[in-house]
C-alpha cells in the first residue's frame, strides 16, 4: 500500500510540477505586459499544426491577419516556446537589414560531434557562424556564378532531351523538377557527372523519419537533444554526403590546373582554409537548403502556367526570342533578357512561399525605435513571410496569379521588405544568385520546346502537404506535356 501510495503522490508531484512548468512558459507575454494571441494550454497558438489539421502557414497568416496595424509586434507560442512575430515591415527592415547584428541567430539545433554535416551555414550560429560566413561569401561571387554557368548549362541541356518528344505524355512533373534540381545539386556542389542513381536515393530520404514533435523538442531542449545524441538526419544517407566528399576531394586535389566546375573547388580554395569536414557540412548545405523549396518553386510554377495558357505561351515566346537573338545560347546576357520569365519565377515565390517564415533570435537586447518596446536578448522572432505575400493592401487580391506584380514599375510602389523568399540582409540566403539562375534555366529547359496543361490526375485546387514545415504540394503535381515547335 505504501508503494503505490508514493507511486500516486510522486504521479501527482509531476503532474502538478508539468502543469505549471507550461503554465510559466504560456504566461510569459502576459507578464512583460505584450500583446499576444491568447494561448491554449499545451498547444500555444499552433493547434492543429502538430497533428497534421492545418499548415502552420494558416496558423501564421490567421494571426497575422488578426494583429497586424495594432502593434509592430506581438507575442504568440509553439507549443509552450514564445516567440515574437513581427507584423510592421519597418521593424522587419530592422531585423534583418539596418540592425541584423543584434540578431545573427537563428536559434536551429545542430551537433557537429555526432553530426558533422550540421556544421552549414543554415544551422550554425555565433562566432562558428561568422568565421563560416566570411569565408563563404568569397565563394557567392557574381564572377563564380557566371564561371559555372557552362556546368549548369550542360546539365540543363541533357535534363531537357530526357523529357522526351512525344506528342502528348502525362508526366509526374514533381518528379520531373526534382531530377533536374539533384543533377545540378550533384554537378555543382559535389562534382558528379552523369546518372547517379544512389546520390538521386540519398538525397531524397536523408530527412526520411523528420518529425514536427522531434524537431520542436530539439529546438526547444538542445543541450537536452545533444546529451542525447540526437540526429536530425538518417545515418546513412549523412554517411553518404560525408564519404562521397572525401573521396572527391581526394580526387580532385591529384589533377592539376583543372578549370573551374563545382563548389568544391570554390570552398577549397578559400584565402583562409576549410576543413574537409566543413566543406562537406556545405556541399551538404546545397542539399538541406535548396533541394525542397528548387523542387516546389518549378513544379508550382509549371502548375500554374497550366492553369494560365495565355501567361506560358508568354514566357515561351520571350524564351524563344531571346534565344533567336542569341544564336540559340542560353548566355549571361540572354539570362537577363528573360524579364517576363522572371517575373513569372517571382509570383510563383510569392503565391507559394516555400519558407513560409524566417526565423532570428536576438542575441541582444534591442529597442524599437521611438518605442516603448523591446525585444530582450534571447527573444525567438519569427517573420510570416508567407502572410506578408499574401497581404492584400501589399499585393491586392493576392491568391491571383499575376506575374505583372513584378514588372519594374509595379515593385517600385510597394515598401521594402515585402518579397522576402530568400531572406534579406546578413543572414539572408548567402547562394540567392545561384538559385535563381538555376530556376530560371530550368524553366527555360521546361518551357522551351514543351506546353503544360492540366490532365484528369491534376489536383484543382492545389493542397499544401500539412506535415511538412515548408509550402509543399501534398500529392505529387501531374500534368499533360505536349512537344511544341520551337
Amino acid at each position: 500500500m505504501d508503494l503505490l501510495q508514493r507511486a500516486l503522490l510522486t504521479a501527482i508531484s509531476a503532474l502538478t510540477i508539468f502543469f505549471a512548468v507550461v503554465k510559466l512558459s504560456l504566461g510569459y507575454w502576459k507578464r512583460r505586459g505584450i500583446l499576444h494571441e491568447k494561448p491554449k494550454f499545451l498547444w500555444g497558438n499552433i493547434k492543429g499544426v502538430v497533428g497534421g489539421k492545418r499548415h502552420v502557414h494558416e496558423a501564421l497568416q490567421s494571426i497575422y491577419e488578426s494583429y497586424k496595424g495594432r502593434a509592430p509586434f506581438i507575442g504568440c507560442y509553439a507549443l509552450i516556446k514564445p516567440f515574437i512575430m513581427v507584423l510592421d515591415l519597418e521593424l522587419v527592415r530592422h531585423i534583418l537589414v539596418s540592425d541584423a547584428g543584434y540578431f545573427t541567430s537563428r536559434g536551429l539545433y545542430h551537433n557537429v560531434d555526432s553530426e558533422p554535416l550540421s556544421e552549414n551555414l543554415l544551422q550554425l550560429d555565433g562566432h562558428k557562424w561568422r568565421t563560416l560566413h566570411a569565408k563563404a561569401v568569397t565563394v557567392f561571387t557574381s564572377s563564380n556564378m557566371q564561371k559555372l554557368l557552362p556546368r549548369l548549362l550542360q546539365v540543363s541541356s541533357l535534363f531537357q532531351g530526357r523529357i522526351g518528344a512525344k506528342k502528348l505524355q502525362n508526366l509526374n512533373v514533381s518528379q520531373l523538377v526534382d531530377s533536374y534540381n539533384i543533377e545540378v545539386i550533384a554537378s555543382l556542389a559535389y562534382g558528379l557527372s552523369g546518372e547517379q542513381s544512389e546520390f538521386r536515393e540519398m538525397s531524397r530520404t536523408y530527412w526520411g523519419n523528420f518529425s514536427l514533435w522531434r524537431a520542436y523538442l530539439a529546438l526547444e531542449f538542445p543541450l537536452m537533444a545533444r546529451l542525447l545524441q540526437h540526429k536530425s538526419y538518417d545515418q546513412l544517407a549523412t554517411d553518404y554526403f560525408y564519404n562521397l566528399v572525401q573521396t572527391q576531394l581526394h580526387q580532385q586535389r591529384r589533377r592539376d590546373r583543372q578549370p573551374l566546375q563545382n563548389f568544391l573547388q570554390l570552398y577549397s580554395a578559400t584565402d583562409v582554409a576549410l576543413s574537409d569536414a566543413q566543406i562537406a557540412a556545405q556541399a551538404f548545405g546545397f542539399i538541406l537548403a535548396g533541394l525542397a523549396p528548387l523542387n516546389a518553386t518549378l513544379g508550382f510554377c509549371l502548375y500554374e502556367l497550366a492553369l494560365h495558357p495565355e501567361l506560358q505561351q508568354r514566357a515561351r515566346e520571350e524564351i524563344q526570342q531571346a534565344l533567336q537573338q542569341h544564336k540559340g545560347q542560353l548566355t549571361t546576357e540572354c539570362l537577363k533578357e528573360l524579364k517576363y520569365t522572371k517575373q513569372v519565377l517571382n509570383e510563383t515565390l510569392r503565391l507559394h512561399t516555400p519558407y513560409p517564415f524566417l526565423l532570428r533570435r536576438a542575441t541582444k537586447e534591442f529597442e524599437l525605435v521611438k518605442s516603448i518596446f523591446v525585444i530582450a536578448r534571447g527573444n525567438n522572432i519569427i517573420i510570416p513571410t508567407a502572410a506578408i505575400h499574401r497581404d492584400p493592401e501589399i499585393y491586392p487580391d493576392p491568391l491571383r496569379f499575376d506575374p505583372d506584380r513584378f514588372e519594374a514599375a509595379a515593385v517600385r510602389t510597394r515598401p521594402a521588405m515585402s518579397f522576402l523568399p530568400f531572406g534579406e540582409g546578413l543572414r539572408g540566403c548567402i547562394a540567392m544568385q545561384l538559385a535563381e539562375q538555376q530556376l530560371l534555366v530550368g524553366l527555360v529547359a521546361l518551357l522551351q520546346h514543351h506546353k503544360y496543361a492540366p490532365c484528369a490526375e491534376t489536383q484543382i485546387p492545389l493542397q499544401y502537404d500539412n506535415g511538412k514545415l515548408l509550402l509543399m504540394p501534398k500529392t505529387d503535381i501531374q500534368l499533360s506535356v505536349e512537344c511544341v515547335d520551337s
